[in-house]
């Protein structure tokens, strides 16, 4: 997918994860997310990060932290200080906005996009998600070499795994299957656990074991 293509499709996926938020409301502001330690409001920041923070600047933050993790974590809530009202009207307004991340382009920001739009909204029971042609190119994004560096939770989660959707023809690797729908699938290699039951195939007990 090209530069324009991905940057279209970033710009619908963060209108639907503004939706969610509107659906929400300021009630669930502090509701838990797929995300480890972000709350809903922490994890709508984020969504504004690649918006408002170049990459030179989230490098510097990284470099003041020594962690790009933590750099995350201040550029979240820092974004995310206000109203979620604000945050989804931005959201709507600056869609198409957005540096290039340096070590992974425009693919970084639109495989967010997928990923947190079910961290948000799966805890909430909505089946709110992204076309299913987005999760098989989130998926090729993730299997990538500079996609594993980005998504991957644990270094060698995909080895000797034989991964293969059920819902579009999508496959990656050789050895024990691992089957489940391209948003299963894209939800565990990049860490959600809770996607773990989705997941059939000889190879889920190695898998779980990685992810634990």
């Amino acid at each position: 997918m090209d530069d324009a293509r991905l940057i279209s499709r970033t710009a619908a996926n963060r209108r639907l994860f503004a939706d969610v938020l509107d659906e929400l409301g300021e009630a669930h502001a502090h509701d838990a997310t797929l995300c480890a330690g972000w709350d809903v409001r922490t994890l709508a920041g984020h969504q504004l990060q690649p918006v408002h923070v170049p990459s030179w600047r989230f490098l510097l933050t990284a470099a003041r932290q020594r962690s790009m993790a933590r750099a995350c974590d201040v550029h979240a809530v820092r974004l995310g200080d206000r109203p979620l009202a604000e945050i989804a009207a931005e959201l709507r307004e600056r869609a198409t906005d957005g540096s290039r991340p340096w070590f992974i382009g425009r693919a970084g920001p639109f495989t967010d996009s997928c990923i947190h739009l079910r961290d948000l909204a799966e805890p909430q029971g909505l089946d709110v998600t992204v076309p299913i042609e987005d999760w098989r190119t989130a998926l090729e994004i993730i299997v990538s070499p500079r996609g594993r560096a980005s998504f991957l939770p644990v270094e060698g989660l995909l080895d000797g795994l034989r991964w293969a959707a059920t819902d579009v023809a999508w496959v990656h690797g050789e050895g024990s299957a691992v089957t489940g729908s391209a948003e299963a699938l894209a939800m565990v290699m990049s860490g959600r656990s809770g996607y773990l039951d989705r997941i059939r195939g000889e190879g889920l007990a190695v898998l779980r074991a990685r992810l634990e």
